[in-house]
């Protein structure tokens, strides 16, 4: 997955319960395109006006709503079985 810009880092909001129904693979490039959203609006290079066009989406790390999601993939995330690679 290539890394987005701008408003391409925006990202939809998705209840719990979707996220559970969700295959493991999409929920880590979900968690993947979190950790990418800006810190906040002060570091961001986005007119106003293009932030404003996104707001119901999550653009900024700053942003509650970021944080329920990042730990709502992350409690997903805990309950998939966890395959350990062999290095070596």
């Amino acid at each position: 997955m290539k890394k987005g810009h701008g408003l391409k880092r925006a990202l939809p909001v998705v209840a719990r319960s979707e996220l559970e129904l969700l295959p493991t693979g999409a929920l880590l490039a979900r968690l993947k395109r979190l950790r990418w959203c800006e810190d906040g609006p002060e570091c961001s290079d986005l007119l106003p006006q293009e932030i404003a066009s996104v707001d119901s989406q999550i653009l900024f790390k700053c942003d509650p709503r970021w944080q329920t999601a990042y730990s709502d993939v992350k409690e997903v995330l805990a309950t998939r079985d966890h395959v350990e690679r062999k290095i070596g």
